[in-house]
């Protein structure tokens, strides 16, 4: 993939072998690339979308109508409701036609293809989908459609299903399975808000440390899918081990909390993730620190699993975070952990009696501040979003290398506290404003989302040093529908082809 920042004012004029275009189009000048030899008019492609998502509900309308109305057999893929639905399918190509120059988008799309396997969705799916799309931006656009910007929205939309289609053709070669039907072995509900479950998939279930699994309970919620990070390392017994925290208003949790029970099915989809342990031949750094708020705990305690049962296994240090001593929900997992690995170091920060979030903050930014040897360590995080943007921050600040800063990419949070989830990430960056273009920001991505919550602040145990700190934490360091890789994370609503 090519690319450049160059922007030039010529009509049309191409840079050297670089497949750098730069074109004016409604008096706005953009830029076009080459994606594996395949031309894609980006620039045209942004200009034509920022028109057409001025009228976005309009837009949105159009291409179901269309779909359905020339494909009636899809309409039972999607919800019945499809307010959610429409505002996944905007957000989704407003963050395609924003990263159609991201180099990682190829990737990304090879992961969705696979993914989308569990939906249902056939080669056949991909073609009738893009002829909408087409169609809805050039009702959108109304008498600014060209054929130009038509062989633009073909070719960008043709490459995308194309990558799709060769991740879904590869995991059909590798004989991957399109879901895994499992057993739940046994069922804990803490303090009404936090359940720990451990299931037995029928087949063998490949993951790494650190990945995550979407989860659907086909017998009480068929067609609803949400990401969950998987709390145990890889073991000869299959057995998988998944940390709910309960989502005001959500759909999947309150019944993972309270209805599922052992011997219950559930079905889960390919893992996916790249926060994840390194191979055991890996170079690693010589210390590795482990961060976690709230029930981001679940993918940290398998890596941890995974790293401390090494031969060499690094020096390892643990710090976990919590709004408060009761939601440490898996106290007794860490203490087992504890005694089967004497070596690795463990701290809990949660606020003190009456003190404030940011206070309790303060103290542990200090204990951690006054460690010298960050440049040493590689650093998982997990978490909400604010609490994994706040600390990656303050950690390449205090020296550590952006190499060894592990953590996947968390998403904006919606208005109704849900996020989206790993390759859905791409469909469901966040929810888009509807009316006002200005809100989209430059490329017509979504808008920003507002200041998550106040953090929840940190007091020192087992071993955290309590110095008095500097600055003030900032907002975001909630648990809830972060959970490390919880229903916040909501799934692509069974959306066929790349929208």
């Amino acid at each position: 993939m090519h690319t450049s920042s160059a922007i030039g004012a010529s009509h049309g004029t191409e840079y050297g072998d670089r497949g750098l275009t730069i074109r004016r189009f409604w008096g706005i000048v953009f830029l076009g690339v080459s994606v594996n030899g395949t031309d894609i008019d980006v620039g045209l492609i942004r200009a034509g979308f920022e028109i057409a998502s001025r009228r976005a509900d309009h837009l949105v309308r159009f291409f179901y109508a269309h779909l359905f109305r020339h494909q009636p057999q899809l309409r039972g893929l999607f919800p019945e409701r499809m307010d959610e639905q429409h505002d996944r399918f905007f957000a989704g190509l407003a963050h395609l036609v924003a990263h159609l120059d991201d180099p990682e988008l190829l990737g990304r799309l090879a992961q969705l293809g696979r993914d989308h396997r569990k939906f249902g969705v056939t080669a056949e799916h991909y073609d009738v989908v893009g002829d909408s799309l087409v169609a809805a931006v050039r009702f959108g656009m109304g008498d600014a459609w060209s054929q130009e910007t038509e062989n633009a929205w073909k070719a960008a939309y043709r490459l995308a299903a194309d990558t799709m289609l060769v991740g879904a053709n590869d995991a059909e070669r590798r004989a991957e399975p399109a879901w895994w039907d499992a057993t739940v072995l046994n069922h804990r509900l803490h303090q009404d808000r936090t359940a720990v479950l451990h299931v037995l998939p029928e087949r063998p279930y490949p993951y790494r440390a650190g990945q995550y699994a979407t989860l659907q309970l086909p017998g009480l919620l068929p067609g609803v899918w949400r990401p969950y990070s998987i709390a145990r390392a890889p073991h000869g017994d299959g057995i998988l081990e998944f940390h709910v925290s309960r989502v005001s208003g959500g759909r999947l949790s309150p019944l993972l909390c309270d209805r599922v029970r052992t011997g219950d099915r559930v079905r889960l989809g390919p893992s996916s993730g790249t926060a994840t342990a390194p191979g055991r031949h890996a170079q690693t750094a010589p210390s590795v620190t482990l961060m976690a708020a709230g029930s981001g705990w679940s993918p940290v305690k398998a890596v941890l699993e995974e790293m401390t049962s090494r031969p060499a296994p690094p020096a390892m240090r643990v710090e976990l975070m919590a709004r408060s001593e009761d939601h440490f929900y898996d106290l007794d997992g860490v203490e087992r952990l504890k005694k089967r690995f004497p070596g690795v170091e463990f701290s809990w920060w949660h606020p003190r009696s009456r003190e404030s979030p940011t206070g309790a903050a303060r103290r542990m930014h200090a204990a951690l501040l006054s460690r010298d040897d960050w440049a040493d360590q590689q650093v998982y995080l997990s978490g909400p979003r604010g609490f994994i943007g706040e600390m990656a921050e303050r950690l390449a600040a205090w020296g550590v290398p952006p190499e060894r800063l592990v953590y996947d990419p968390q998403p904006r949070p919606r208005k109704d506290g849900s996020t989206g989830g790993h390759a859905e990430r791409l469909l469901d960056p966040a929810r888009p404003a509807w009316i006002d273009p200005a809100a989209r920001g430059e490329t017509g991505g979504p808008p920003q989302a507002p200041p998550p919550e106040d953090p929840a602040g940190a007091r020192g145990r087992g071993g955290a040093r309590t110095a008095g700190g500097r600055g003030e934490g900032r907002a975001g360091w909630s648990e809830g529908p972060a959970q490390g890789r919880a229903e916040g994370r909501a799934e692509p609503q069974r959306i066929p082809g790349p929208v």
